[in-house]
């Protein structure tokens, strides 16, 4: 992409010796002081080893920044050399310096020596040189909402341009672009009288062209892969992927099996992209590698500086059952109607990587059909792999997908596990002592801030609670009737939220007792990034485990599969399945299974689940002395050793989402002994089909991006 995009994200502002990197997409300002007065000029982009938006050069001699999560230190060509915690020396060469705050900075110098002060909590980090030298920044947006919205006619043709430009939010085409940090958020898209492409985005230069049949079903099922391609798509006769080199992989003209090869050709190119990196800005030697690396044709990093086709070329030499083992599962998959509605999904369907798949008319009989449904392949649950928009009521288990959820996102914070405040809405007084008691036996769930049980509350209450955009989670258990919660004196009638004064509604809106998804609809129209709805009233044992999971920060979809088996109460969900209710440090979803080969002696196997705020393509590392540490994908499931009982204790007094125990979830707080453990395992042990036991450990975690 041409520097004229990348210009406007990044902007640079001196006040006396304060340098100012400025994300203009983030709307957030990561401060330097400099020991002198910054006299800046442009720099070349260029000049850094690793991907940034706009750069400037100066004279100092020492800088220091405050506000940052974390700093490491790399080698004139990007190679990661230390992360300094005690003072540190560096020997005379050429270095560039990483920042990590609200947003990312590059601070490179050459021939010169660096001292770098210790690492001490809300205390500046300071990076003294030898003497005055000349210092290039650079600074990188992190890119986490859309640039730019394009507005395109209802025509496929105009649509197949706009989806052309979805990579322009993708740093480089590197195999790096796997790093979801390097692949920013696509530009809107838009429904509009006429096409419109803002001046700053254009097609990537990758060399790649999709062709699609002009009809929203083809451009549809090839968008996630056109983008994560950086291909320009074009219209005509036969779906094809055309490499600048002159060869063509043709693909399946029928729906399905284009679906399929669609979905096939992304899963094995996003994954052999992800070994293709091992040696490049965050060097590592992945567990994947090591199982996948044997069978392949290729040693992956040789392909690293490869042109797109050159690479494309290698990877369509490997075998996808060799990679589908081991790649990691879609958070979210797609099926949407062939309709000029859902075309504005595409950008948040391929931030996420979803494979799309088209089913149902343009025009369908019921008028309320949604444009889109959406699953989570998360969890082998009872769930249509391949739901119809059309279908009344909807699957169980199934997401309404919305543009709205996905603008209430751009436009809400989410707390930090720890700071969820809840309401719970109970209808009676009985139930509300019940769940005032779960909630609190033996503790209450560690990702709470602050929680309210209201028991037969009023119109007023409820209206009230249903509007607060302040809370996190609530809970609703009232009877629903016409679309109607119904209070103790009546119904609830809230006003629209569309009026432009922000959301009036929770983070998440969860209801039970009812199959109808329009409360939970009507709460996602007034601000909710998302909201479910089950079928029958949950016990209030359940409804803790559910909310304990929330907001630990595990996905809603996840959270409700991992709560109920397949013969408790359906669900169905509004917004993308990956949304969530809390962040846990940005560290996935994290399970350990634990399978019994003696009462005090148990194989573990670690399973993590991404979400909209952990994509694909980031990795993980357990951090414990008795299991492996070995880096491995997060979205992925894998055995990581073997634990005693002891150390099972160990893992469930960590900080980490939940442990789930021969078939029952232990939330953080509450109570395990080594007595209930081994009992487990040999109720376990003694029955024909052993248990699946999943403990969600408290694994000191590393996430890499």
């Amino acid at each position: 992409m041409n520097g004229r995009s990348a210009d406007g994200r990044i902007g640079f502002e001196v006040d006396g010796t304060t340098l100012s990197v400025r994300d203009t997409i983030e709307g957030e300002q990561l401060r330097f002081r400099v020991d002198r007065e910054p006299d800046l000029s442009r720099a070349l982009p260029e000049l850094f080893a690793l991907p940034v938006d706009r750069a400037v050069s100066f004279e100092a001699e020492s800088m220091s920044v405050t506000k940052y999560s974390s700093v490491n230190v790399r080698d004139g060509d990007g190679e990661f050399i230390a992360r300094p915690g005690e003072a540190a020396e560096f020997p005379r060469g050429d270095y560039c310096i990483e920042v990590n705050g609200v947003t990312k900075v590059y601070i490179r110098v050459t021939d010169v020596e660096i001292a770098v002060s210790e690492v001490r909590s809300s205390e500046p980090i300071e990076f003294a040189f030898d003497r005055p030298r000349t210092v290039t920044v650079g600074g990188r947006s992190f890119h986490t909402r859309p640039e730019a919205t394009i507005t395109v006619p209802d025509d496929p043709a105009a649509l197949a341009e706009a989806v052309s430009v979805l990579g322009s939010s993708i740093r480089e085409f590197s195999p790096e672009r796997s790093w979801p940090t390097l692949r920013g958020y696509p530009p809107r898209i838009e429904r509009g009288d006429a096409l419109d492409i803002p001046s700053p985005l254009v097609a990537p230069a990758t060399g790649i062209e999709v062709t699609v049949r002009p009809t929203y079903a083809d451009v549809y099922r090839l968008s996630t892969l056109s983008y994560y391609l950086g291909a320009r798509v074009r219209t005509g006769d036969v779906p094809a992927i055309r490499l600048d080199n002159g060869y063509v992989e043709r693909l399946p003209i029928e729906g399905r099996p284009l679906e399929s090869r669609v979905e096939e050709l992304l899963r094995t190119w996003f994954f052999l992209d992800t070994l293709a990196r091992i040696e490049g800005y965050t060097p590592s030697n992945p567990y994947e590698y090591e199982e996948v690396g044997p069978d392949l044709p290729f040693y992956p990093p040789n392909l690293a500086d490869l042109s797109m086709s050159e690479r494309l070329m290698e990877y369509l030499e490997v075998d996808p059952e060799t990679v589908a083992p081991y790649a990691p599962v879609w958070p979210t998959e797609a099926t949407l109607r062939p309709t000029p509605a859902a075309a504005e999904l595409l950008p948040h369907l391929a931030r996420v990587l979803a494979p799309i798949r088209v089913r149902g008319a343009s025009d369908p009989v019921r008028q309320d059909a949604p444009a889109g449904l959406a699953i989570s392949g998360g969890i082998d649950a009872d769930v249509d792999p391949d739901p119809a928009p059309e279908t009344e009521p909807i699957p169980a288990g199934t997401s309404v997908l919305t543009p709205t959820a996905y603008e209430n996102r751009l436009r809400r914070e989410i707390a930090d596990r720890g700071d969820v405040t809840i309401a719970f809405l109970c209808d009676g007084e009985d139930r509300a002592r019940k769940l005032r008691a779960v909630v609190t036996d033996p503790a209450v769930p560690d990702g709470i801030g602050s929680w309210t049980v209201y028991a037969d509350p009023n119109r007023e209450v409820v209206a009230d609670r249903l509007s607060d955009p302040e809370l996190d989670l609530v809970f609703c258990e009232l009877p629903i009737r016409n679309g109607a919660v119904e209070a103790v004196d009546g119904s609830v009638e809230i006003t629209d939220g569309n009026d432009g004064s922000g959301p009036q509604a929770p983070v998440v809106s969860v209801f039970e007792g009812n199959s109808e998804i329009s409360a939970a609809v009507d709460a996602v129209d007034r601000g909710s990034l998302s909201g479910a709805a089950f079928e029958r009233r949950l016990e209030p044992h359940r409804i803790r485990t559910f909310v304990g999971l929330l907001t630990a920060g595990c996905p809603i979809v996840i959270a409700a599969q991992l709560t109920f088996d397949s013969t408790d109460p359906k669900v169905r969900f509004v917004g993308d399945p990956g949304s969530v209710a809390a962040i846990d440090r940005r560290l996935p979803t994290q399970f350990c299974s634990f399978y019994p080969t003696a009462p005090d002696s148990f194989q573990v196997r670690f399973r993590s689940f991404l979400s909209t705020e952990v994509l694909l393509g980031t990795d993980h590392q357990v951090v414990v002395e008795f299991l492996d540490s070995t880096p491995f994908l997060s979205g992925t499931e894998r055995n990581i050793g073997k634990a005693d009982t002891s150390e099972i204790l160990y893992l469930h007094g960590q900080k980490g989402p939940v442990l789930r125990l021969f078939g029952d979830i232990v939330l953080q707080n509450d109570e395990l002994t080594a007595e209930d453990i081994e009992a487990s395992a040999r109720r376990a042990l003694a029955a024909d089909d052993p248990p699946e036991s999943n403990p969600e450990s408290g694994v000191e975690s590393r996430w890499h991006d």
